[in-house]
Formats: C-alpha cells, structure tokens, sequence
C-alpha cells in the first residue's frame, strides 16, 4: 500500500477566530481523531509528526497515522494520511527512523537510505490468521516521507500477544544494532529487543518497575540524555526511560513517568526512584523525535483518557503539547535532576511580571490570541496567579497557587465555559527543594492549552482549558 501526497494546509497560517478553541502553535489535526505522537523524526532539515488518527470522524476508530511536517516546530502543514488502517489491521503507535546505510536494504543500491518506520499491527477479528494479536511491523519511504510501501514480510516480530506495542526504535552506535524498546502493556513489563537490519530482531531483556502500576503501560521511548557542564572529551551522559501509564499518572488518569538511569545495548538499569515527566493532567504518549542530536525533544498527547472522548472542540478533537527538551543537571547529592524547556514560538507576546505582588495592576490580555507569562513566585508566601477568563456572569478563571507549605498547584476546575473534566481540576503539586525561596514560572496560554515550566525546568504542566474567551485579566491575589 502506498500513500501519495495531496492538498496541503497549515495549522496556523489563518486560524479563525470563530474556532475559539483551536490553538494557534499546538499542533491538532483538520478535522478528526488524534491521540499519540507517532514517528516523530527530525530528517533533511524538516520535522516530521506522525500520529495516531482516525481519518474518518472524531472518535478512537479505525486508527491510522496521520502525518505533517514543520520547518520550525511552530507551524505545521497537514499531509494525507501516511499509514491507513485496512479491514484487517489497526495502524497502532510506533516510530520512524532513518537507515542512512541502508542496513535494512529496502532502499535500492546506491539509493539514499530510506525512512523506516515501525508500528503495532493491531489485528483485527477479520484477520484470518493472527485475529486479536498485537505484532510488529515496517513500513518504509525512499522519498523523505510521502509515499510509504508496507514491507511484504510483516510482521518482522511477532509474541503472539494481544498486548504488544508501541515500538521505539533508534541506533545504538556502541553495539552497531538498532535497539527497539515495546511494552508487554497489560503485564507492566518493558521488553527489549536488537537487530543489525531492522528486519530480524532477537530479545535482549525485559525491564520492570514496581512503583509503576496502572492499569496499562504504553509508549516507552530510552534517550541518551546530555549532563549539562560536563562539555568536551569527557562529556557525560545518562540514559532516561520515558513511559506513560493509564490510569496511574501523577494528576489522575492517564500520565507519563521518566526513569534515569544506563543502558549497556542490552538492558536498562535504573539508578532513580520514577519521576513525573509533567505534572498536568494532559500529558501522554510522549516521545521524543528521531534525528535529532544534543538534547533530546519531546512532545506529548496533550489530552487523558479519563476525558479524551469529552473534549468540547468539533470535528478536530486533541492537541499535541509545546514540544519540550530535555537535559540532566547533577544536585549536591550526587544524583540527577530531569530539565525540561519549552520550545516557545517567538510570535508569542510576553508578558514579564517579575516578582508577583498583590499590589501590582491587573494586565489585561487578547485570549484569543497565544501570550506568554514570566515572572517569580514568593516560596514563602501564600498567594495566587489568577486568569480571569472575560468580564461576565461565568466567572471563568485558572489558578496558579502557592500554599504555605511552598506547593504549587495549577487549578483549571472554573476555567471552563461549560463543565469539563470535572474531576481532573488540579495540577499534581509541585514541591520546590528545601529552603528555596523563590521559583521562576514561564506559562505559555494558546486558547485551549496551557504549558507551564517552574523552577528552570524542573517541573512542566500540562492542561486543557475551554474558557471559550475573547480577553483574559491577570491578577495577583493573596492565598489562603
């Protein structure tokens, strides 16, 4: 099967201001079903995003990847659907890579090395052979990534499991084999495999994590992730296993963990307790892009399965995060602190607030419009950052709060137009260490979504909010 590339259009050249939901610089599809980032590759200059879309209505059906491209992580243009689901099989999540010497000889000789990419083959009752297994499978382009041939060997790894998926897979220079990382997602297991030609794979290990439960483990990607100041020759490094869990995430229903620790090529050993990636409620699925070298960059699902089918926006349903990067730092203690940063468009208007104060003026913003707030927040005082969402009768507000023990907290519960997520209202709190004194905050607002970055980067929220506004007031207020 093959795909061909058709009409294009961008996510952000004109968005309608009558669409009061859809955001201007998170990415969301036309029309349809989105959920997981898929095959995120950075190649020739140009970002890939692929994703799991159902291209034939706003529900989690006939699963597909969707596929657009970026030359700036900002503005996206839609392409057709690059891999399309069949009477047969589902098209689950997955990743794409570059075989630059064409280790996997699906490229003609002498040919550039083609763009490979491997999915879950989710098959369907109507297959004759494998009906309700989950496998492994390759599809692979030879022109940059608009046409793709599904390999006639597929499945390339088969467990004869319901329950195996979400392949990520990248090249491990010091073992010369491509490393691909699955879960086993209903027994919480992460499984590991190897190849020297992403076609035959054998099984390398299986990592499990206690602390981790859920009712599922999805999406698992391993990054090689820098230290920062340790340049030069001697330049270390850590390996972070990211992995999403639903339920079980740190705001309630779906989320997403990381776990730092070394990979020898084989297995992954874990040298830290897990971590939140995010402390929001919308944060899933993340992986990080192919291609890409230095730190890594991520990017989420930016939605929970406790709600996903409830999101008020017609017929586009789902956005994607603010892509992220991601660096290690050492701490007096010896261990590693996980850095994330927000790759923020330079179109935002920003805000800087400095040190909050009750006394300082309301500022009074466009909603419909992205904007961007900076400043720093008293760790030692309770207060609030508050967006009054319109001046009406709806009284519709987020909360940005500190408590007298230094928590903070991002409360959307009364941010909605209409009610929304009602049990999912509160940010998973952010604890500063002991004895800070103040913490920095960065809180990009893109109509419906919101990216909060605190502390440097030590701790990222992600929310949904549908305040359905025209103008947005920021006050600051004394706390409780």
């Amino acid at each position: 099967m093959t795909t061909t590339e058709q009409s294009l259009s961008s996510t952000s050249a004109d968005v309608s201001r009558t669409d009061v939901h859809r955001p201007r610089f998170h990415f969301t599809p036309e029309s349809t079903w989105m959920n997981d980032p898929n095959g995120m590759i950075l190649h020739d200059g140009r970002w890939h995003l692929f994703y799991q879309n159902n291209p034939l209505g706003s529900d989690h059906d006939n699963l597909s990847w969707g596929h657009a491209v970026s030359d700036d992580l900002a503005t996206w243009t839609h392409l057709p659907v690059a891999l399309r689901f069949s009477e047969q099989e589902m098209i689950f999540s997955g990743s794409v890579v570059h075989d630059a010497q064409n280790s996997s000889g699906l490229a003609a000789p002498g040919e550039p090395g083609p763009l490979v990419a491997l999915y879950t083959s989710a098959y369907t009752a109507a297959h004759p052979t494998r009906a309700g297994i989950q496998a492994q499978s390759i599809a692979y382009s030879t022109d940059g990534g608009t046409e793709w041939t599904h390999y006639a060997g597929n499945p390339v790894l088969d467990r004869d499991s319901a329950n195996f998926r979400d392949p990520k897979v990248f090249w491990h220079a010091e073992s010369e084999r491509w490393v691909m990382v699955t879960v086993e997602a209903v027994d919480f297991q992460i499984h590991l495999h190897t190849s020297a030609d992403l076609l035959s794979w054998e099984h390398a290990s299986v990592f499990t994590h206690p602390e981790i439960d859920g009712g599922i483990w999805e999406c698992p990607d391993l990054l090689r992730v820098p230290v920062a100041g340790s340049a030069g020759k001697s330049a270390r490094e850590a390996w972070v296993m990211v992995l999403s869990t639903n339920p079980g995430g740190p705001a309630g229903g779906s989320g997403t963990y990381v776990l730092i620790g070394d990979f020898d090529g084989r297995s992954f050993t874990l040298q830290a307790p897990p971590r939140p990636l995010d402390l929001g409620q919308d944060c899933y699925a993340a992986v990080s892009f192919s291609g890409v070298g230095g730190n890594p960059v991520l990017m989420g699902w930016m939605n929970n399965w406790d709600y996903a089918h409830q999101t008020p926006t017609a017929p586009w349903r789902s956005s994607m995060t603010l892509p992220r990067t991601l660096h290690l730092e050492p701490t007096a203690d010896g261990t590693l602190d996980l850095i994330q940063h927000l790759i923020v468009p330079e179109a935002v208007r920003t805000v800087d607030l400095g040190a909050l104060s009750a006394a300082a003026r309301p500022v009074v913003l466009d909603a419909a419009e992205p904007f961007r707030l900076r400043g720093v927040l008293s760790a030692r005082t309770p207060h609030r950052l508050v967006l009054r969402f319109d001046q009406d009768d709806l009284a519709r507000e987020l909360v940005l709060s500190v408590d007298a023990a230094g928590q903070i907290v991002v409360d959307r519960s009364a941010a909605h137009e209409t009610t929304f997520a009602r049990d999912h209202g509160r940010s998973a709190p952010y604890v500063p260490a002991a004895g800070t004194e103040e913490v920095s905050f960065d809180l990009v607002v893109d109509r419906s979504c919101i990216d909060l970055e605190l502390d440097g980067g030590r701790a990222l929220v992600s929310q949904q909010i549908f305040p359905g506004a025209s103008e947005a007031t920021v006050h600051v207020e004394p706390g409780a």
